[in-house]
């Protein structure tokens, strides 16, 4: 848990519940009973996260609420005893991560204003935490969405085809997103209107690695001559396929009948490297390299080392899609915010894990669903505790909550003095009552039965003292 709240920091769980309560105080007419539009508290929003990481660990982020809550043994025991079917889907409505009120006065200069404090938070915190490796990925990512929103894209070769993109940075060995942008078009005029050109786009992701001697892997939307000297005057070396369309590219490099299959070109300016490789009769596969500076072939495969390496950390952004998929927390709304959050913990939950075994080696055997369910326990466990006081819940869930009980301490309670009781040892049939009581048991005893102790005046002015 402390590993994951390092990018969800506590503040940022305390600016979204203060903005959840801000929306729920202006939606109480939408509900008959008080109760029903409760406001929320940071533990109960840690344990919805909780409850959204446990749904994606059972693989049933897509499975209908009402059967995760079912009681006929069926659904998840422990999502009816952290909190009602009710209160999750009134919190998967009501949650926000900005003010409403002022917020039409910050789309004027950013179409992202719902969701840009939480967003830019959960970047920087990706920044600081981790210092990205020598070899680097960037690529674009596509989120699943075909709500109401104005930069939603169609990408074909994608599996969900419509979503909102976002371009990655990624450490291609560990798999540890170290910085995002989202696309949203072209934002108005203001501190936001940034270029959407692929270099600005690279220049921007790889402005933490400048001058750190990484090496940069694109495909050929990013790769051009001009990126590659640029990044090479800061250190960061790049390779990545070509479009055959650059200008840059010599004649004979291109696609020919002549040339034979597995056979390779290369030529040389400076310190950068074009390699035009056969894979198929009239075709040809283009590649820019400021990191090789020879023509070195494989011998097994014939296919030429720039092409090796560029195939073994082209994959980065594809990989931690695929781990995203794999556990996704994703819920289906209609809002964009909510689906860029949802994006968030999933990256979240691989960046924490990555980390965490960083830290420790010995975890690196542990599966990562393995870290995902302790993480949604620990999240869901201080408001469990504090609901396992409540008494009128159902006999199962009180059951099932008996074990999250806070210890209570032992505080030894002095009995009153003043309740009059039968003296235990007299019995009914003297019927005696009195006020005075065992010190020990606490039971009533009268004068009779009761032994007096003597104290001499010595050790009673001390104990007056004391």
């Amino acid at each position: 848990m402390s590993s994951f709240l390092l990018f969800f920091t506590t503040e940022m769980i305390e600016d979204i519940t203060r903005f959840t309560n801000l929306y729920i105080v202006s939606i109480p007419d939408s509900f008959q009973r008080e109760r029903d539009a409760k406001q929320t508290t940071k533990d109960e929003m840690l344990a919805f996260i909780g409850l959204l990481f446990l749904c994606g660990v059972t693989r049933q982020s897509h499975t209908n609420v009402q059967d995760i809550w079912e009681t006929d043994g069926t659904g998840i025991e422990i999502a009816r005893a952290c909190m009602s079917i009710k209160r999750f889907l009134f919190l998967l409505r009501v949650i926000r991560f900005d003010n409403k009120a002022d917020r039409p006065q910050r789309q004027v200069s950013d179409r992202l204003a719902a969701i840009r404090r939480i967003f830019e938070s959960f970047v920087d915190n990706c920044k600081k935490n981790y210092c990205i490796g020598e070899l680097m990925t960037i690529d674009e990512t596509l989120v699943p969405f075909r709500g109401r929103c104005g930069f939603i894209q169609y990408i074909p070769n994608k599996p969900a085809k419509y979503g909102i993109k976002l371009f990655a940075l990624c450490d291609a060995k560990m798999f540890y997103t170290a910085n995002l942008e989202i696309y949203c078009g072209k934002q108005p005029d203001g501190p936001y209107s940034v270029s959407n050109k692929p270099a600005d786009i690279v220049k921007r992701l790889v402005e933490p690695s400048k001058g750190k001697n990484r090496n940069l892997t694109t495909d050929n939307w990013y790769t051009s001559y001009p990126l590659a000297k640029e990044l090479l005057k800061n250190k960061i070396t790049l390779i990545g396929t070509l479009r055959k369309n650059k200008k840059e590219i010599p004649p004979e490099m291109m696609p020919n009948k002549t040339k034979p299959v597995n056979s390779s070109m290369f030529a040389y300016q400076d310190d950068i490297t074009l390699v035009s490789y056969c894979p198929k009769k009239n075709k040809s596969v283009l590649l820019l390299s400021t990191m090789h500076s020879d023509g070195t072939v494989d011998a097994e495969s014939q296919k030429p080392d720039i092409i090796l390496f560029y195939n073994s950390t082209k994959g980065g952004i594809d990989t931690i899609d695929q781990m995203c998929g794999n556990y996704s927390v994703q819920r289906k709304t209609k809002r964009y915010p909510l689906v860029v959050f949802f994006h968030l913990l999933n990256i979240g939950g691989i960046n924490a894990n990555v980390l965490l075994n960083g830290i420790d080696p010995d975890r690196e055997g542990i599966r990562r669903r393995f870290f995902l369910k302790n993480l949604a326990l620990s999240l869901m466990k201080p408001h469990m505790q504090s609901r396992a006081d409540i008494k009128n819940l159902p006999l199962d869930v009180k059951h099932f909550l008996s074990r999250y009980k806070r210890p209570l301490e032992e505080v030894e309670e002095e009995p009153q003095q003043d309740v009059r009781g039968r003296c235990v040892l007299c019995g009914r049939k003297k019927n005696r009552t009195t006020t005075i009581h065992c010190n020990s048991c606490h039971r009533p005893a009268c004068k009779e039965h009761v032994k007096t102790e003597h104290t001499c005046l010595t050790c009673s002015e001390q104990q007056m003292e004391n």
